[in-house]
């Protein structure tokens, strides 16, 4: 099951839209028991309960969603969503004071979007916004700001920088329209807002149509980055024959053609799954949580706490823990950034290596 939600705000008042892509066993299979709270303290167990103002449901075979509106006390920091499927209690929870992340956007959007497990927008997609406040004039002017999907991969986890980093953003191009428009490229974010004054607005990726997959050779390259040796990355990227660099990078490698296969399609079933699961502003597999989801795989345990959340494996020399914290970040809500730590070195490569030979 993977969960996406958008959530504005405008005043006291909040509108919530989450997204369930659910794996059903039978056809009669559904959410049960949904309830939503806020609380000041995540995982407190002092909550209160919401009686939204307006709910609507969508419920279909793999995608469910729920709309509501709601009010929330000023004082509260997070809302806490409960439900059960198959049996299996869930909580999932939102960050809602400005002080803990990005400001939360006064305008939501949408569209016709039918994928069945990433909830993301391609090109060619139509995308419509509303304002939280229905009082206000239909003829809104909104402003979208486009920047190319360039942005750099993570770096390893032992590879501790000194001073912060930031991202070079370059505006391609800006777009004014009123209720909707179409996106019209591929691998562009576009960055809506109805007041460029404020902080806040909405982002939407949009990608090629068979994203979260990667299909394209120059992609394929460009995702080995976390298993290859520099010179082995800038050697593949001046190749001639990509294709033919790319084959006998594995085959360099891991001699037996059937286990090279058979590496190759774990290895980018694991990129897919990490876009589909972790992309924000940019591309899943670039993000922090999406390289370890890579190199290391899905996590055994998964503890979440108020700023931070915590990934363990237990097949690494023993107890092994990757720490993130929640980032203020220009275009997304929050956004999960690594603790580096010089210590997980040997870890790292112990993975790395079980890539490069198939020993996994």
């Amino acid at each position: 099951m993977k969960i996406d939600h958008q959530i504005a705000k405008e005043d006291s008042l909040y509108k919530l839209i989450l997204t369930f892509h659910l794996v059903k066993v039978l056809p009669t299979d559904s959410l049960v028991g949904f309830e939503l709270s806020e609380q000041k303290k995540i995982n407190s167990g002092q909550e209160d309960l919401i009686q939204p103002i307006a709910i609507n449901i969508d419920s279909g075979f793999i995608k469910n969603v729920i709309a509501l509106d709601f009010y929330a006390k000023p004082e509260n920091n997070y809302l806490v969503v409960k439900f059960s499927f198959l049996d299996r209690p869930y909580l999932y929870g939102i960050p809602i004071n400005d002080g803990l992340a990005f400001p939360l956007s006064n305008i939501i959007y949408g569209g016709d979007n039918e994928a069945m497990f990433y909830n993301g927008y391609k090109k060619g997609d139509s995308v419509w916004f509303e304002e939280i406040d229905e009082e206000r004039s239909d003829d809104v002017q909104y402003f979208a700001y486009l920047y190319k999907e360039e942005f750099p991969a993570a770096i390893p986890p032992m590879v501790v920088e000194n001073g912060a980093t930031s991202e070079m953003l370059k505006i391609d191009r800006v777009l004014g329209f009123k209720r909707g428009m179409m996106l019209n490229k591929a691998d562009y974010l576009y960055f809506v807002q109805n007041d460029t004054a404020s902080d806040k607005g909405v982002s939407i990726l949009s990608h090629k149509e068979y994203y979260p997959r990667t299909k394209k050779v120059e992609e394929l390259i460009e995702t080995l980055k976390y298993i290859c040796t520099g010179d082995e990355f800038e050697e593949l990227n001046a190749a001639e024959d990509k294709k033919l660099a790319f084959n006998n990078f594995w085959l360099s490698h891991i001699d037996d053609k059937e286990l090279a296969s058979e590496t190759i399609k774990k290895y980018f079933r694991s990129v897919k799954f990490a876009n589909a699961l972790f992309t924000d502003y940019k591309n899943g597999w670039k993000t922090d949580r999406g390289m370890i989801y890579i190199v290391f795989g899905p996590p055994e345990v998964v503890t979440k706490k108020e700023e931070i959340e915590i990934w363990e494996y237990k097949t690494f020399d023993g107890d092994l823990k990757f720490t993130f914290a929640k980032t203020r970040n220009l275009f997304v809500q929050y956004h999960y950034s690594l603790i580096r730590e010089k210590s997980l070195n040997k870890a790292w490569f112990t993975a790395v290596q079980q890539w490069r030979t198939g020993d996994l």
